[in-house]
């Protein structure tokens, strides 16, 4: 494996705050790909809170993360990048960061941070008696708002800042636009039932459905931004799953088998709300089976598998067009939709994100092969609290 070294200069002690906080922001503002921003990571914990070892982890997909490895020693301090081939499923359970398997080189570290939203952590062994406890603070935040721009074209998720300040808009407007919408209704049904020409009367017909319409993507908005909570509780994956899959199947392939449904499990158990995964899972499926609906040969693949011992994935892959970059970037955002307008609201994946966010789960997508993959990961039982 290649790798890379970068050699920087120990931070002089005695500066004030203002000096080193400059000196951290003109390290990190710099870097112009996903290497360069790990090991600009790396090099910054060493230099400025005189950590002995870091290692920062930057998934690329699901399967491979970059990780930038430093380590202080004497006077002199070296960071290594290199790719590592493991499971963004450790994201749900740091621990397995470092352990036998993972990509981390640090057996006990001091400072576990680990940001699932944007497949990103890093992992830091520290001196207790050289410990800044302002630079630590400064450095965290800095760190994750570096980490979270190195999403690549291969990897789709959502900003949670993005997304929360949209939550936010859609439950003030939510409000605002439904008491004049409920008065365009009602009049709409009470001119209709007086009117006597049948222009007229489809006029106010059209007026009264498309007022339903955005009535709906109201509902969508309010349900987007203040989701009911979980009602945890055992929720078995395979027989929840074997149900959508067969509903799937009846309404878009006229009972073919468009829709398979593969796993090695007889059982799948996390602890969630039983309702919510049944609509998580459903949006992926019919999304998928949208995708392929006018291509020849559709297929629509949904796995079911445990991929650690605190993850459970549920994978759905469609044979559908390769999805352009100016659409992933919107793919979890409300009101997008790649279909042509009138086709659909553009809430099904935002409301999925919704609801593995709140199960403390991770959800992505890639394209691998001739197949787009949307992944849900969400804990498994023994492990979800």
């Amino acid at each position: 494996m290649a790798m890379t070294e970068a050699n920087e200069q120990i931070q002089k002690p005695g500066e004030e705050q203002e000096d080193w906080a400059l000196e951290i922001l003109q390290a990190l503002v710099t870097p112009s790909s996903a290497e360069e921003a790990a090991m600009a990571c790396a090099a910054a914990w060493i230099n400025f809170v005189d950590a002995t070892q870091v290692c920062v982890v930057v998934f690329e997909s699901t399967g491979t993360c970059l990780t930038a490895h430093g380590q202080r020693e004497t006077e002199h301090q070296s960071v290594y990048v290199g790719q590592h081939d493991c499971s963004f499923s450790m994201l749900l359970s740091p621990a397995e960061l470092h352990s036998a398997t993972g990509p981390c080189a640090i057996e006990q570290p001091d400072l576990i941070l680990c940001w699932p939203e944007h497949f990103s952590a890093v992992l830091v062994d520290l001196d207790p008696t050289q410990v800044h406890g302002g630079r630590v603070d400064l450095l965290q935040d800095i760190s994750r708002q570096l980490l979270s721009r190195w999403s690549t074209p291969h990897t789709a998720f959502a900003s949670p800042a993005h997304m929360e300040a949209m939550a936010e808009f859609a439950a003030g407007a939510g409000h605002e636009i439904n008491n004049p919408l409920g008065s365009i209704i009602g009049q709409a049904q009470r001119l209709l039932k007086q009117e006597p020409s049948a222009d007229r009367r489809q006029s106010l017909a059209t007026i009264g459905s498309q007022a339903w319409r955005i009535r709906d993507m109201i509902g969508d908005t309010m349900l987007f931004a203040r989701p009911p909570q979980p009602a945890f509780d055992t929720c078995d994956l395979v027989p929840l799953t074997k149900r959508i899959v067969d509903d799937c199947n009846s309404e878009f392939s006229g009972g073919g088998n468009w829709v398979t449904l593969e796993t090695l499990e007889d059982t799948l158990c996390t602890f969630a709300d039983t309702a919510q995964i049944g609509t998580l899972i459903s949006h992926l499926v019919r999304n998928a089976c949208q995708a392929v609906q006018e291509t020849p040969g559709p297929q629509v693949r949904v796995a079911l598998s445990r991929v650690s011992a605190s993850a459970i994935s549920v994978t759905v892959s469609d044979t559908g067009r390769e999805i352009p970059e100016h659409i992933l970037k919107h793919l979890f955002d409300p009101f997008y939709s790649g279909r042509q307008a009138g086709r659909g609201l553009g809430f099904g994946l935002c409301h999925c994100w919704q609801i593995v966010r709140m199960h403390n789960g991770v959800l992505t997508h890639e394209r691998s092969g001739d197949r787009n993959r949307f992944i849900a990961l969400l804990p498994a039982e023994n492990d979800a609290t």
